[in-house]
């Protein structure tokens, strides 16, 4: 699933390709992907004409700006991902999984690809932007200003897991499975830690840790295990940094100890079992 590295790869290379190009058309293939049904039928028409003026990003949605003064949100779920092209006919021969494009008037083009059609896209006024991420109790964005270590220690306060709490998008948003891992990894934490347990020293370990991997994830253009890809259609290469995410019985590369996996808030859980004591 993308997480906060592969959807800020994804705003910083559609900012670079779909700026200020003029709407000449778009299109769904599938219901799926809008909660509003009638938008199914209707944002071809309500988009024609109109412009991206600037696109932004929390935790994991997409904010696309319109000259309009309306917003386009989107969510890519488990395996969605945006492609940007030139020939939306060689695409669409290439991928039988797009399931939304939008056309520009100089003959390019901006797909969504998503398998399990899953991905959700919205759009609204502005104004209402505020009110979307409330209603779904989004929490600060984990590399915004407002996300400090003084605030991560009051979303950790908790008997749940440390690595269930990590996952919780009304606590940190951005942070998914992968780079959970690698966080707790990086920080000697074992994912099974209550959150209540966690000294001061051990908060700012994983404050400091979440940083460093999110901004390593960024750098390294997202991890493409599976579906995801970068607009271009590269693959991101952070999979080759990772250090215990999927790689269940493996030596640890710390300690050399054999990496284990457990199920934790019903996603698979990777760490060093003497690295990460519990």
């Amino acid at each position: 699933m993308p997480e906060l590295p592969e959807v800020e790869t994804t705003v910083r290379a559609l900012r670079r390709s779909i700026l200020h190009k003029k709407i000449k058309s778009a299109s769904a293939s599938a219901h799926q992907l809008f909660e509003n049904k009638q938008l199914f039928k209707t944002i071809g028409a309500i988009l024609r004409g109109d412009t991206f003026i600037s696109i932004g990003r929390h935790g994991k949605y997409l904010i696309f700006l319109l000259k309009s003064g309306r917003v386009m949100l989107a969510h890519m779920k488990m395996t969605g991902h945006f492609l940007v092209r030139d020939k939306r006919q060689e695409t669409s021969n290439k991928d039988k999984y797009i399931r939304f494009m939008i056309d520009f008037a100089d003959g390019g083009a901006l797909l969504f690809s998503d398998l399990r059609k899953f991905g959700r896209i919205w759009l609204m006024p502005k104004s209402h932007l505020g009110k979307f991420f409330q209603q779904r109790r989004l929490a600060k964005d984990a590399l915004s200003s407002g996300f400090t270590e003084e605030y991560l220690h009051t979303q950790l306060i908790s008997p749940r897991p440390v690595k269930s709490l990590l996952l919780d998008q009304t606590r940190i948003a951005g942070l998914g499975n992968i780079y959970s891992d690698e966080v707790l990894w990086t920080s000697r934490i074992h994912p099974l830690r209550k959150g209540s347990s966690l000294t001061e020293a051990e908060v700012k370990r994983i404050f400091k840790a979440i940083g460093a991997i999110l901004k390593l994830g960024i750098k390294t253009g997202g991890s493409s295990i599976r579906d995801y890809r970068k607009p271009d259609g590269s693959p991101g290469y952070f999979q080759t940094k990772r250090r215990v995410y999927q790689r269940g019985g493996e030596p640890c590369p710390r300690c050399g100890a054999k990496i284990k996996r457990i199920v934790i808030a019903q996603r698979g859980t990777h760490f060093c079992p003497r690295c990460q004591n519990l």
